[in-house]
């Protein structure tokens, strides 16, 4: 699985727990890494793999679909790394793969914290566009057609994806979005959009189960994952985590919302000692 591991430039005391940053759908590791990834490296160890299918990530001969084939590599992953207790941050869909880790995996699952996370079915099923695609778009689309058009269409759709909030500069270049263009992450990604719906059904009922501290991350103006399906039923689900609302923020909050989200993840990094420290560096 290819990975960015990010060393602390200011190490926090050892046993400190490390970021976990897992991206959403049709995004690689660049996207964590320049909303938060090197933010966060001032004093955590950061690390950001390109989920299965994604990025430069083999999909494996698993199920893309299921959470829980994907956090049984990531474990995997973190094992080899050596990773120790991790704080997981998952945007989007790698929000539903957060959950699931905490599930699989709660020693070493420190905190979570979920950005416009993937948690529940839409009461009205797929919108009709999505099961249509489902059933037109096959192998010959996804290897003809489909990259031609969303080359065409990069702005736009990086325009569609960040709004009402405006991207940031360079965006398909820096966070290497046409990689999810290609023909092999593209069909990857209906991969894991194929299984969603049961999925979510299947996890709904687990989600009271997690007992990690947990911030619920919310834009107010998410077009893409609206908050009243998704955030704020979890946050009824999870009655214990904590719900930060950003106003008027979009799916992509992460970058624009970046340092209020650091905030939050400084804030479960655990003890006292080591908020005290991260306070008297930011100071200096």
């Amino acid at each position: 699985m290819h990975v960015a591991d990010l060393a602390a430039a200011n190490p926090l005391p050892p046993g400190s727990p490390a970021v976990l940053l897992l991206h959403g759908a049709n995004l690689c590791l660049e996207d964590m890494r320049m909303a938060l990834g090197d933010r966060l490296a001032r004093h955590f160890r950061v690390i950001i793999p390109d989920r299965p299918g994604q990025g430069f990530s083999a999909a494996g001969p698993g199920d893309l679909a299921s959470p829980a084939y994907q956090v049984a590599l990531i474990r995997a992953l973190m094992r080899s790394l050596k990773a120790g207790p991790l704080i997981v941050v998952g945007h989007s869909f790698g929000g539903l793969i957060a959950l699931r880790y905490a599930l699989d995996d709660p020693e070493a699952t420190h905190g979570l914290v979920l950005i416009n996370p993937t948690t529940h079915p839409r009461p009205t099923g797929l919108p009709w566009f999505q099961r249509v695609a489902g059933v037109v778009i096959g192998r010959l689309a996804t290897y003809t057609m489909i990259p031609i058009l969303s080359w065409m269409m990069i702005g736009r759709l990086t325009a569609r994806i960040f709004r009402p909030e405006t991207p940031p500069s360079c965006y398909p270049q820096r966070s290497h979005l046409a990689l999810a263009l290609t023909p092999r992450r593209f069909h990857a990604s209906l991969r894991e959009y194929s299984g969603l719906r049961d999925q979510l059904n299947a996890h709904v009922p687990r989600y009271g189960a997690i007992t990690a501290p947990t911030t619920i991350v919310v834009g107010a103006a998410d077009p893409v994952v609206p908050p009243s399906i998704h955030a704020e039923a979890l946050a009824v689900a999870m009655p214990q985590a904590r719900l930060l609302r950003l106003a008027g923020a979009g799916h992509m909050a992460h970058h624009a919302h970046a340092e209020a989200i650091a905030i939050e993840i400084e804030r479960l990094a655990g003890s006292l000692g080591l908020a005290c420290g991260l306070a008297a560096d930011a100071a200096l």
